[in-house]
């Protein structure tokens, strides 16, 4: 903020300065004089100051006359208050292109009563100042005092708006740097581009947090002290804010791993925390992980935050996202309808089919679904995002999206491999072929299951193989000729196709 100073009127009203008279540039009367210099020497455009009043009888110039359009051309650029003068003693007369320029720039030029001191006047204009500047730091303290115990005593953010509000004799906003409202005063004034708002920027450890707005096309000085001192406690407040929800954000994200790691926590344990940190027990929540290129992943994030945050809006129930290693971990929330009345329920959109316009955009990305769950049962859902993702991509390499509820059949096959010799049984069934492709380095195996897999589309197993359709058909006739499969056999084919799923399961 500048420093307070006084109107060029207010200070042709003192009486050491009651006969001055203003030649020129009236329009600039209200100017405000901060500081008071001599001139004495022809160039002093490096020392020219805003709000400043300089004094001076021209004798450095009385030469060189047509030096004084541009002092009052240099003193209107550096937003000097005004030109003091006393001709009669060295030039006798002002220059009518000084006149013009004075005009031109709405810099007033006042002619110095004769037998005046400089003394005089620049003791008495300095005594105006330092009154205006004394008066307005008694002020600004007070105002500073009054802001910052509304802060100390935790009176909440809206209290110090509707205070700062009052001061100002103005509707303010704070707006965060997503343009949603912080808080406004009054609480329900909605934030408009008012042709009379200004803006000051606030910021949060050293990082713009958010902007100011406050609708008044007029400001004092004032209430320009009252916004600097706003700007520091809505700075402090908001700092209060982000220091909470990093403590928060901090908690929950140890809480999340917690139930992710499957970490022995009693269910009252879990409802409590639960509360507290934004996870609501008696929600159901299901777990998706995002695979990738770290890089597309964050990029992917910045979208799927705001897609949330707008979905937040709508629905009781808060989602979350969480870093986990090189993975992204969506924690999303969902009504309980076995909690509802029978009237109560409603048919809910699925998140995969909300995602699913952010999903499009995203090439070199994997997503896998878990079931919905208690709070207490997430670990599952994770556990079942990741064997989403990690047996479906094996079984179909042309998806990016996959559900537990998909791929349950092929975990059930690898659990059930654990206590029964299905190796032997497939062995019997596709070794040649396996052992085949291992003595060639051909890809038979993987052409005849997408093959299967694609209900015998030649066009589609090209695209999951990569190849020219024609270079599919020489494969999968060259593997019937050789090993005498009949696909034709409805039972046969479903037998296949369940030897060549668990073997790309298993050495995929």
């Amino acid at each position: 903020m500048n420093s307070a100073g006084i109107t060029l009127n207010e200070l042709l009203q003192l009486p050491v300065l009651k006969d001055a008279r203003v030649i020129s540039g009236e329009k600039g009367l209200n100017r405000i004089v901060r500081y008071i210099d001599i001139m004495e020497v022809p160039d002093i455009s490096g020392w020219l100051r805003e709000g400043m009043l300089l004094l001076t009888t021209a004798y450095s110039i009385r030469h060189e006359l047509g030096l004084l359009p541009k002092l009052v051309k240099e003193m209107a650029e550096a937003n000097a208050a005004a030109l003091a003068i006393k001709p009669e003693r060295f030039i006798h007369e002002i220059p009518a292109a000084m006149i013009q320029m004075s005009n031109t720039f709405d810099l007033p030029i006042i002619q110095l009563p004769k037998g005046i001191p400089y003394i005089d006047i620049t003791q008495a204009v300095m005594e105006q100042i330092i009154d205006k500047q004394s008066s307005l730091l008694r002020k600004s303290e007070e105002i500073h005092k009054m802001l910052t115990m509304l802060v100390l005593e935790n009176t909440g953010i809206q209290t110090v708006a509707d205070n700062v509000a009052a001061l100002l004799n103005s509707p303010i906003w704070l707006i965060d740097n997503t343009g949603e409202t912080i808080v406004a005063s009054p609480s329900e004034a909605h934030f408009h581009s008012s042709p009379h708002a200004r803006s000051w920027v606030i910021r949060v450890d050293k990082e713009t947090a958010g902007k100011l707005f406050v609708d008044k096309d007029e400001l004092g000085e004032l209430d320009q002290v009252c916004i600097e001192q706003a700007r520091l406690v809505f700075a402090l407040e908001l700092m209060r804010r982000k220091t909470a929800l990093d403590t928060e954000k901090k908690l929950r994200s140890n809480f999340i791993e917690e139930l992710l790691s499957g970490l022995p926590l009693s269910k009252q344990e879990i409802i409590s925390k639960g509360n507290q940190l934004g996870l609501k027990p008696d929600a159901l929540w299901e777990i998706v992980i995002v695979e990738g290129d770290k890089a597309d992943i964050s990029s992917f994030m910045e979208k799927l935050s705001r897609f949330l945050s707008d979905e937040s809006q709508k629905l009781p129930v808060k989602s979350h996202i969480h870093w986990l290693g090189d993975r992204l971990i969506l924690l999303l929330g969902s009504h309980n309808q076995e909690s509802q009345s029978n009237h109560q329920r409603t048919e809910q959109t699925t998140w995969r089919e909300k995602l699913q316009s952010c999903i499009c955009e995203w090439k070199g990305i994997r997503f896998g679904f878990g079931e919905k769950m208690l709070l207490w049962d997430v670990q599952q859902s994770y556990l079942q995002a990741k064997s989403a993702i990690m047996l479906g991509s094996r079984v179909d390499n042309m998806k990016k999206v996959f559900t537990f509820e998909e791929i349950e059949l092929f975990q059930l096959i690898m659990d059930a491999a654990e206590y029964v010799d299905i190796d032997k049984f497939v062995e019997k069934r596709i070794g040649r072929l396996s052992q085949y492709d291992q003595k060639n380095g051909t890809d038979l195996l993987k052409t005849f299951y997408y093959y299967l897999f694609t209900r015998g589309s030649l066009k589609e197993t090209a695209k999951h193989m990569f190849l020219h359709r024609n270079s599919v058909k020489y494969r999968i006739d060259k593997t019937l000729e050789l090993f005498g499969f009949d696909i034709e056999n409805s039972h046969e084919r479903v037998v296949l196709f369940f030897c060549l799923s668990y073997h790309l399961l298993k050495n995929e």
